[in-house]
């Protein structure tokens, strides 16, 4: 079940886990064991896990990366600095892989910074292992198209359902 939808949700499933190649920026080893420990549990084959974000960009040319889970680390190379970075990337390969991007910041600015930076999906921390879960197969199911412009490279923002069509925003998402 997703949890407050009250709708059953079938998830991505075992063989597409198993097929997944991630990798966790996490500086917090505490954390980081606890995001291999729920991976493995899905059935993902290989992480790659990295505390630093220079370490992050090495490890994203060397491997074969599906989705990259970014911790909002310490600066000076935070964890949205690492996000500009894949999505400045030359190579389409790197710019275009999903990245979930875990953050203890919940304030409205701090998520349009993110998002403006090119994040797929923000976790909130403290997560649990559904939530995680959740952000994966919205990644993996409902994936969206990359967008480069000038000021901006990054998932498309504008949520599509099933049928392909626009949500509509409610008119309080509006509002400035």
């Amino acid at each position: 079940m997703s949890q407050g939808t009250g709708r059953k949700s079938a998830g991505a499933g075992p063989k597409a886990y198993a097929k997944l190649n991630v990798l966790i920026v996490e500086d917090s080893a505490y954390m980081a064991n606890m995001l291999r420990s729920i991976l493995s549990g899905l059935g993902v084959k290989k992480i790659v896990g990295v505390r630093t974000c220079e370490d992050a960009l090495g490890a994203l040319l060397i491997n074969s990366i599906d989705i990259a889970i970014v911790d909002d680390l310490e600066p000076p190379l935070d964890g949205l600095a690492a996000v500009r970075s894949v999505r400045m990337a030359e190579q389409s390969k790197l710019s275009e892989i999903p990245v979930i991007y875990m953050t203890t910041r919940r304030e409205q600015g701090s998520i349009i910074e993110a998002r403006d930076a090119g994040v797929t999906e923000i976790l909130s921390k403290p997560f649990s292992a559904q939530q995680l879960i959740d952000r994966i197969d919205t990644v993996l199911m409902r994936p969206r198209a990359l967008v480069r412009s000038a000021d901006f490279t990054g998932p498309d923002r504008r949520r599509r359902r099933d049928d392909g069509a626009p949500v509509k925003r409610r008119e309080s998402d509006r509002r400035g």
